[in-house]
């Protein structure tokens, strides 16, 4: 066999070694410290919702019961999203993390956790809401 593609063959083995290496890394980092809040389809679940307007979150602070599922509807006009804080990076709550959502779509989350969880819309970080849930 040619040298030349012995070392193509070692050069691919070590590229995909690493590359499973640093996949099963980064599931073994995203753990959540909390448990996370779920997607469910229950309708025993209470409701609260929210609204997304060109002008940002309304109600911007929501107080609600734990095991409370809340839905933000998108009414800006706009493609929108439900991001966790911090912004860039969105890790504060990992399950806020609903990504976009177009005009006239919705999202939703159950909060299964006491506790203030804060986020934005990643895409209009200026435009800030909280929960609080008892």
């Amino acid at each position: 066999m040619n040298k030349k593609y012995v070392w193509v063959i070692i050069l691919l083995v070590i590229i995909v070694a690493i590359g499973g290496f640093l996949l099963l890394s980064n599931k073994a980092n995203n753990k959540p410290a909390v448990k996370p809040a779920t997607q469910t389809t229950k309708s025993n679940i209470q409701t609260e919702k929210v609204a997304v307007t060109s002008s940002g979150f309304e109600p911007k602070t929501i107080t609600i019961k734990k095991g409370t599922r809340i839905i933000w509807t998108n009414k800006s006009g706009n493609t929108v999203t439900v991001n966790s804080d911090n912004h860039p990076t969105n890790l504060l709550w990992p399950f806020l993390n609903l990504g976009t959502f177009n005009n006239g779509s919705s999202v939703s989350v159950v909060f299964e956790n006491t506790g203030k969880y804060t986020y934005h819309n990643y895409l209009n970080p200026d435009q800030k809401g909280i929960v609080i849930v008892n």
